[in-house]
């Protein structure tokens, strides 16, 4: 149920997208949708975290200045906020509170040295910035359309390849009885 609550925005952005091809219709449904995701996850009782706070805060933000302003640019910046706040927050909690997030979500699955740990989380800061980057760059440099396109098949392909990499480097790093 959580993982559809959360999907439910993105789905409906791009449907809309994809059925109207206007990107300003669109935006005002996944404006729409995240408000009406974080009703339901209210009155599910699941538990909402920092980052929905942080997509609803910048969709409506930055959607509402994309259809004032009758401008895309102010959307396609969401999704490179939102990459470049994960990495931010990964090494800020490793090198300013000494906490490894990526161990504080997952080190109850995964048994790894420490010295694993920060290597993991480095790589996965660089990969958010790496991707909120790529997405400024897209944003800038094609239509609507490549950047819809970027975002919809692009950066889930580079996430997709990104994750098989890391479980193949994780791989080498697992105590024998985990891999």
């Amino acid at each position: 149920m959580k993982t559809l609550i959360d999907f439910f925005p993105v789905v409906l952005f791009f449907l809309s997208y994809k059925l109207t091809n206007d990107m300003f219709l669109a935006t005002g449904v996944a404006m729409a949708s995240t408000a009406v995701q974080m009703l339901l996850m209210k009155w599910k009782k699941i538990p909402i975290q920092i980052i929905h706070w942080v997509s609803l805060v910048l969709i409506v933000l930055l959607g509402s200045m994309s259809i004032y302003f009758h401008e895309t640019i102010f959307l396609k910046w969401k999704f490179s906020v939102l990459e470049w706040s994960m990495g931010l927050a990964i090494l800020v909690g490793q090198y300013v509170f000494n906490k490894n997030m990526l161990k504080l979500l997952l080190g109850h699955e995964l048994v790894l040295a420490d010295g694993v740990w920060k290597q993991l989380g480095l790589m996965w800061a660089g990969f958010f910035i790496f991707l909120g980057t790529l997405n400024i760059y897209i944003a800038y440099s094609f239509s609507d359309d490549v950047w819809f396109n970027f975002k919809l098949y692009g950066s889930l392909a580079l996430t997709l390849l990104f994750t098989v990499l890391q479980g193949v480097w994780l791989a080498k790093h697992l105590p024998q009885d985990e891999a």
